[in-house]
């Protein structure tokens, strides 16, 4: 399956079952939170072939060519949302210094 990933007939883009969907239907539309290999110059546990253009290629695969932006719309969601700036009453942020998704959380 590794091998299919330009192929638009690939079982990975066609079963609508797969759990990873709901994750990547979010990384697509709305948070642009793609995990991509460091620079040349950096060392790097993931693959350098994982970079942004590896990943806006697959959206359009996964879902349809107009089921999604062409371009994450993160900058429309900090707008709605406040971005950094956000003011809420009675919520409690539950994430800490360790966890993986701090990255993509209010408290980074």
């Amino acid at each position: 399956e590794c091998l299919d990933t330009h192929d638009p007939r690939s079982k990975m883009y066609t079963d609508v079952t797969t759990p990873f969907r709901a994750w990547f239907w979010q990384i697509c539309t709305e948070y642009a939170y793609w995990q991509t290999g460091a620079p040349i110059w950096r060392p790097s546990i993931v693959s350098r072939k994982l970079n942004t253009a590896w990943y806006q290629r697959q959206c359009p695969l996964l879902f349809g060519e107009h089921a999604v932006p062409n371009r994450p719309i993160w900058r429309q969601i900090n707008k709605e949302y406040e971005g950094w700036h956000t003011s809420l009453d009675r919520v409690f942020w539950i994430d800490g210094e360790w966890d993986p998704w701090r990255t993509l959380s209010v408290q980074s």
